[in-house]
């Protein structure tokens, strides 16, 4: 079932080919696999005819989007009332994926790490306020950098670089010390203080910060002061060495385990029900003795307003999480994370306790996270939540997909049914704008990653099919000679 690894590195032409038999297969073994996770593990006073309708949306996107594996956890009056795992942890051997599988769940780092950086602010062991040089011994800031605090790293507004989120290591690789690694990666975007910036590189700084002023290794004080007292059991920025569903790329092939030289930005491991304890703890009255309430509302406050693609899908980002309004005026809080393989995401309602979990072992998940956070919000009786916008770019990649051919299937017309199909001017613009139709798809199937892939998994081929297809109609017209008078 599981696509060989030379596969993925055919282009993306002969891969759809290929990719289409791969996908029935993996749907009746989806399907299969959903049929038994469905009867495993339900609570006695689920919602059904929500986690039923819920059920059905992740199955059928699941199979269409090609997404491996998926856990699921529901939360109301603060507390999980539903979780459900579906699909496979290993599509190779048909090792069904498990409640209890322990995923990357990459940026939902930070918001944990930001719950850890309050919790030393707190207690008075750290200082939010206080420059980072007061903190930093074995490495510093470039000289001439104006001041940079711990609470513009939590909020994304010190200005910092996002950082090379491609730098991975196999987990008994010897990798660099934070130190080394922040001196090759850090940059600069913006004066301090001025607006939103997302930054790895600045969660990482606050990880050496933490270490520097504690005196303590990250993961060990995070062990101690954060996940043992919300039992968090399975949670860990250490590599464990213990068994993990296979992660899965944006072409469906499977991806070696790997860890980051920083941990802060996104190098935790967690179960869906450690990430579900979390996001209890952060309802309002929690019963957690981590922090105060007002330490949390602290930290789910708005600092700054967030533009740029973020602006779709937020409002703002407090200490360590992003912020929107519903539409019935509460306050929600929630964040993602994108990692090569993995994908992540919490949102979470405080006021009324109702949160929801997410985790996956395919990159290929956003449009299906998007869909369950659609029903989701359904459920809450609000509009969908901005996370919800990505399924827009679904719709507007179909409309897009039926122009393209109608715009290929004129083009041959006009050849067949003209004996001089166009004449000089409309031959030039067809020429260029044929070439740039053609062009685009074989240089996207050429990379890595694009941000098309992330939003339209399972659409970006089709799109650059009909792209292709447009292109060859536009070249034709433009370059077959006509029967008739001078093309002039």
């Amino acid at each position: 079932m599981g696509k060989p690894a030379a596969m993925c590195r055919f282009s993306t032409i002969r891969a759809l080919a290929a990719g289409r038999a791969k996908q029935a297969v993996q749907i009746v073994a989806l399907s299969c696999v959903t049929v038994i996770t469905a009867s495993h593990g339900a609570a006695q006073d689920e919602p059904l005819a929500f986690t039923e309708r819920l059920s059905q949306t992740i199955s059928r996107r699941m199979a269409s989007d090609d997404v491996a594996g998926l856990v699921v956890v529901l939360l109301e009056d603060g507390a999980s009332v539903w979780t459900r795992a579906f699909g496979v942890a290993d599509p190779a051997t048909g090792r069904a994926m498990t409640e209890d599988a322990l995923f990357r769940v990459e940026s939902i780092a930070k918001p944990v790490t930001a719950w850890g950086t309050m919790r030393l602010a707190q207690n008075g062991q750290f200082d939010l306020d206080a420059p980072v040089i007061d903190c930093l011994t074995g490495w510093h800031l470039p000289i001439g950098l104006p001041a940079i605090t711990a609470r513009q790293l939590l909020s994304h507004t010190a200005g910092t670089g996002l950082g090379d989120y491609s730098e991975r290591y196999p987990p008994d690789a010897k990798l660099p010390d934070l130190e080394t690694h922040l001196a090759e990666d850090f940059t600069m975007v913006a004066p301090p203080g001025t607006h939103f910036a997302y930054s790895d590189t600045g969660f990482n700084l606050l990880e050496l910060m933490i270490e520097t002023c504690t005196g303590e290794d990250f993961a060990a004080l995070m062990d101690r002061d954060l996940f043992a007292p919300l039992g968090m059991e399975g949670a860990s920025f250490d590599w464990t060495g213990a068994e993990m569903p296979v992660g899965h790329d944006l072409r469906g092939c499977p991806v070696a385990p790997y860890v980051y030289p920083g941990r802060a930005s996104g190098g935790l491991h967690a179960t869906a029900h450690d990430i579900a304890r979390f996001v209890a703890a952060g309802m309002v009255g929690s019963a957690q003795d981590v922090l105060s309430e007002g330490a949390v509302a602290d930290l789910h406050r708005p600092v700054v307003e967030v533009d740029d693609l973020f602006g779709f899908a937020a409002d703002g980002y407090g200490l360590g999480h992003f912020t929107e309004t519903l539409s019935d005026g509460r306050a929600a809080v929630w964040h993602g994370g994108q990692g090569y393989g993995w994908m992540s995401h919490l949102h979470m309602v405080p006021q009324s306790g109702d949160g929801i979990v997410i985790l996956s072992n395919s990159q290929r998940a956003w449009p299906l996270f998007a869909a369950i956070l659609r029903d989701w919000s359904d459920r809450l009786g609000v509009a969908p939540v901005g996370m919800t916008h990505v399924l827009l770019a679904e719709t507007a990649a179909r409309v897009v997909i039926v122009i393209l051919w109608i715009v290929a299937v004129a083009a041959v017309g006009l050849v067949l049914l003209r004996d001089d199909p166009a004449k000089g001017f409309v031959r030039i613009c067809a020429g260029g704008v044929s070439a740039a139709l053609i062009l685009w798809p074989l240089w996207a199937a050429t990379q890595d990653y694009l941000f098309l892939f992330s939003i339209l998994p399972g659409l970006w081929k089709w799109l650059g099919i009909a792209s292709v297809a447009a292109g060859l109609g536009l070249a034709w017209t433009a370059l077959r000679p006509g029967s008739g008078a001078s093309a002039g």
